[in-house]
């Protein structure tokens, strides 16, 4: 019955989550703080992955590695969200693949589509400084991920 228990807790850690960054209006209103502490979202979001019910909850971490290197190679080409723009929706794609090959978790393909539906709203400088805002939260993810599956 407590295991129960704890993966409803879990599967609410995740969906509070994931609902709190959708009433976002943009992910430039998501401050380091927020994400980047201990016990914020980013150390939440590693946790939950690093203790699924099964392998496919879990994320793995090479594909988690494999995602965000993507998405530095996106940051370092230019600094210009036209010339960045195509290679970020093509990750959609590149998600929507690795959840049907189940190499990522659905939990972790919804909240990467919230936060990326977050991006290119406004004008290039907006949409640009959301794109720095998910890059540093997808690297705080990174990083408590390898700390809670030092492995």
């Amino acid at each position: 019955m407590a295991d129960r228990r704890n993966d409803s807790n879990r599967d609410r850690t995740m969906d509070n989550i994931i609902m709190e960054i959708d009433r976002l209006n943009s992910l430039s209103e998501l401050k380091p703080k927020k994400y980047a502490d201990e016990k914020g979202y980013a150390d939440r979001i590693a946790k939950h992955f690093s203790k699924g019910r099964d392998d496919s909850e879990k994320l793995n971490s090479n594909q988690l590695r494999k995602f965000f290197g993507a998405i530095r190679d996106i940051e370092s080409k230019d600094e210009d969200w036209e010339e960045i723009e195509p290679q970020f929706y093509l990750l959609k794609p590149k998600l929507a693949v690795s959840v049907g090959r189940k190499l990522i978790p659905r939990d972790f393909h919804r909240l990467m589509m919230v936060c990326m539906s977050k991006i290119d709203i406004g004008n290039n400088e907006h949409n640009f400084k959301n794109f720095k805002v998910f890059v540093n939260f997808l690297e705080a993810i990174v990083a408590y991920s390898k700390y809670h599956n030092p492995k």
